[in-house]
């Protein structure tokens, strides 16, 4: 292993930049079991290198095989199987001539383009164009800290307040308080405002679209030992990998970024730095009027190196050793829906003949006499001229970024005449040269490759598709009979209303970790129904629901795609996890296509982007929106209101002492360890439990005595979700919770469901020798569900059999909705149908579940 203090000095003796590079790629490296290398005998005493030079050749042959070694276990983990999809083929990015490309162009809106390209290749801080001012750029080379104003802390209290209102508390503190100490040094709003932005360096820059550098943002984060310690997450994730794959020759767990292929061929490619900062951007549109169409757009910057329940927290949207650095930063990748995508990528869309986001070699297929090109795999009798290619296998799909691209964009560029520039745009794909191409390509992953899909707009937009096959409100050719949709159940005006109620009854069922429940789908589908509501709707709800509706073939094709989306949503999911989805979803697009309508969506390409999911782009959207006060000019106040954002971030970051400090457990819990909890209310008086409820905990407790017990009413657990008990939930009307005393226990290795029923401490004896040595066994008492039946959904009837366990084995909590169940023998039963919360470690990143506080109960006998 070699320390730091040796890296830097030997990369200060390095005569080249070529040097540096090998270096810097034994340092990504640092810390794994390498090949010995020696370094060969000289022939003869000329040929005897100086110390440093022979210590600088072994470095650059350590350097070399352990990239090989690793790079050779990673494409053995890689090696093509249609049934492997863990990692795609690994992906040669397109080789761009930009000084060529930018001599090819001809007509003058590419040319324009290409100025652009060319001015952000060549950008630096000190041109005219970025129009920085003297203190920002002073403070991204100096950065320093000074004392600030006590009034800061009154201002971030009022953040969210008008600016009269944190004056006038000034007014009346300074009235208050004359003689206090720091009194005299209280600012106006317009001055904390002017010191604030001074302090932080972050400013906007008004175009016609206002740009926030990230740059003070990100050095920000460095300036507190907290913040810099939790930005070398994705460094050490990425030494644990390459030591996993030297160690196993395998990587058994996919946990986000770090483990994609992408990255860590840049990280293999030696070049990213310990300290170096990776980002994401993430753009939407946002909708600023009820009424009427907005054209606005939102983008934020996600950092790669924060873990990933850090990742997505409003300040996050190294001091840890005294020194001073210079960080490069990495684009990875960039997420958008549909339309903001086209503003990144430059391509045609989706509607487009190549309208893959990801650029594969996929081609769509046009109707006659159509203009709008379909993803369909399968040849069909009506395609147009071009369009009429062979069947696509779908487990035979290549990964985005296909080599044509290079080719394609020269094509387009070079193009001599406005017809010639329209049909090389169909052909290709591509509109116009992406801006992207100005980012060095060893710190970007460049177009295509950087463009990624996005789960939360692919869970939308299936929903949207299955809903308008059931409802029969899909488009269709004059010589297509909609009477012949057998699938289109849900037509009949009666029909839908029912089953929207369907999903309003079993709204109460979801847990409140469940976040939004899903309302009546009838009458909200058309106003604001939101995208997690579909998702809850579709991939949670639909199969119990739309089971006995749907035609039997039909349901079995939806519920493939229904258990694939629902294992990709996993933030930790197995490759025998991943391969089974990619399985399932193929499946599902290949059946879909030869039993229903060709469709416009291909999913088989997203089955390995795990850790992409805009929720928190439009947790942004709403947090930003809400602030704003004064309708007049919203653009402007939107603008202002993300820079407050990230001035705020930026402060807390540098001082994180003045944010409120993290809340603990709440008064009169008790930390059981591992991340358990146990949580009011709780009973006043000791009492002895049931005769019923006797008899199991006696049995758990194998003959030693049972003592008088408390009821707790709620427990922690390590997810973050409360799992809460019938003793407590069974007192209020249905209309007034969100059950949740279901659970998801593991029983001697076996997935079991049950309902609480009270959490009860037993005081026992921990060493029966001694009386007066006594311990608390933390357990759960229980009445449990069924074994699940084998359906697409699990299906289970309640039991009268109780049981007690140890809290430890409750794994997360789930909704257990009411259902009636036709068997194939024909006997109709009541039932109820087990749903989890999907995806809770994506849409639920950074959003807290404010699950502790509970409503004061009128009750004399409990505390």
């Amino acid at each position: 292993m070699v320390l730091g203090t040796t890296w830097r000095r030997n990369s200060e003796e390095a005569n080249t930049e070529d040097e540096r590079e090998r270096m810097r790629t034994g340092r990504a490296l640092n810390g794994h079991s390498i090949p010995a290398f020696s370094v060969p005998p000289a022939e003869s005493s000329a040929l005897v290198l100086p110390p440093s030079a022979r210590r600088l050749d072994a470095i650059r042959g350590l350097a070399k095989r352990a990239r090989e070694n690793c790079r050779a276990k990673l494409d053995a983990v890689n090696e093509p199987n249609r049934l492997n999809p863990v990692w795609p083929r690994p992906r040669i990015r397109p080789r761009i001539d930009i000084d060529q490309l930018t001599q090819s162009a001809v007509l003058p809106k590419i040319q324009d383009t290409m100025v652009f390209v060319n001015l952000l290749r060549n950008a630096s801080l000190k041109d005219s164009i970025a129009k920085l001012s003297d203190d920002v750029l002073d403070r991204l080379h100096n950065p320093h800290r000074e004392p600030v104003p006590q009034s800061i802390s009154m201002y971030l209290a009022l953040e969210h307040s008008s600016q009269d209102a944190y004056n006038r508390i000034c007014r009346a503190t300074t009235r208050n308080f004359e003689s206090a100490e720091g009194v005299d040094e209280m600012l106006s709003f317009y001055a904390i405002e002017k010191f604030i932005a001074k302090y932080t360096g972050v400013e906007s820059l008004h175009k016609k679209f206002v740009t926030i550098p990230i740059g003070p943002q990100l050095q920000a984060i460095y300036r507190d030992s907290e913040s810099a310690r939790n930005m070398l997450y994705l460094h050490e994730r990425t030494q644990d990998i390459f030591a996993e794959l030297e160690r196993t020759g395998t990587i058994p767990i996919i946990d986000g970024i770090a483990t994609r292929y992408d990255y860590l061929d840049m990280a293999l490619d030696g070049h990213l730095e310990e300290n170096d900062v990776v980002l994401m951007v993430s753009l939407d549109g946002a909708q600023l009027y009820e009424s009427k169409q907005s054209d606005c757009w939102m983008y934020i910057w996600v950092i790669v190196n924060l873990a990933p329940n850090k990742r997505y927290h409003k300040i996050h949207v190294h001091a840890s050793r005294d020194a001073r650095f210079i960080s490069d930063i990495h684009l990875l990748y960039t997420t958008a829906d549909g339309p903001g995508l086209v503003y990144c990528d430059g391509m045609l869309g989706h509607s487009g003949k190549n309208g893959c986001r990801l650029y594969c070699v996929v081609r769509g297929r046009r109707k006659t006499h159509g203009s709008h090109y379909y993803t369909a795999l399968l040849k069909t009798q009506r395609c147009a001229p071009g369009s009429g290619h062979p069947d696509i296998q779908v487990f035979k799909i290549p990964p985005g970024g296909s080599d044509e691209y290079a080719e394609n964009l020269h094509l387009l560029v070079a193009s001599p005449n406005q017809r010639q520039l329209d049909k090389n745009k169909i052909d290709t794909g591509i509109t116009k040269p992406p801006l992207l191409l100005g980012l060095k390509t060893s710190h970007c992953l460049g177009v295509p490759h950087c463009m990624t899909s996005d789960i939360m707009h692919v869970a939308g937009n299936l929903s949207d598709l299955n809903i308008s096959l059931w409802r029969g409100t899909m488009d269709c050719g004059p010589s297509d009979d909609m009477d012949s949709w057998y699938w289109a159940v849900l037509k009949d005006r009666d029909a839908w209303e029912a089953h929207g109620g369907l999903i309003e009854e079993a709204g109460p069922y979801l847990p409140g970790s469940f976040d939004r429940k899903s309302r009546n789908i009838a009458e909200k589908l058309n106003t604001s129904y939101k995208t997690w509501e579909f998702q809850l709707y579709t991939f949670g709800l639909g199969p119990a629901l739309l089971y006995g509706v749907i035609l039997q073939l039909y349901w079995l094709n939806y519920c493939k795609l229904v258990l694939g989306f629902q294992l990709l949503c996993q933030h930790r999911i197995t490759t025998e996890d991943l391969r089974h989805a990619h399985v399932l979803l193929c499946n599902w697009e290949r059946e879909f296509e030869t039993s229903q309508p060709p469709c416009s969506q291909n999913f088989k390409k997203g089955t390995s982007d795990l850790d992409y999911a805009q929720w928190n782009m439009e947790r942004t959207i709403g947090n930003i929106g809400q602030q704003i006060r004064q309708l007049s000019n919203p653009y402007a106040n939107l603008s202002q209101g993300g820079l407050r954002r990230c001035q705020v971030n930026t402060l807390l970051s540098v001082l994180p002492e003045l944010d409120e400090p993290p809340k603990g457990f709440p008064q009169g819990s008790v930390d059981l360890g591992e991340k358990y909890a146990l949580l009011r209310k709780r009973d006043l008086y000791f009492h002895l439990p049931d005769p019923e409820h006797t008899k199991v905990i006696a049995r758990f407790l194998g003959g030693r005595a049972l003592h008088r017990i408390k009821k707790w009413a709620r427990l922690l657990l390590p997810n973050g979700q409360i799992a809460r008990s019938a003793w407590r939930e069974t007192i209020k009307t249905l209309e007034k919770i969100r059950i949740s005393r279901n659970v998801k226990i593991d029983l001697d290795g076996q997935i079991r469901f049950g309902e609480i029923l009270y959490f009860p401490r037993l005081s026992v004896e921990a060493d029966p020798g001694d009386e007066e040595d006594w311990q608390f066994v933390n357990v759960a008492l229980l009445q449990l569900y069924s074994t699940p039946r084998q359906l697409a959904f699990a299906s289970c009837t309640h039991l009268d059999e109780f049981c007690v366990f140890d809290v430890e084995k409750i794994r997360s909590v789930v909704a257990m909705a009411p259902h009636t169940l036709t068997l194939p023998s024909g006997v109709t039963e009541p039932r109820f149908f087990m749903m989890e919360r999907p995806g809770p470690d994506i849409s639920n990143l950074g959003v807290p579940y404010q699950g502790y506080l509970d409503a004061e109960d009128d009750l004399d006998d409990l505390e």
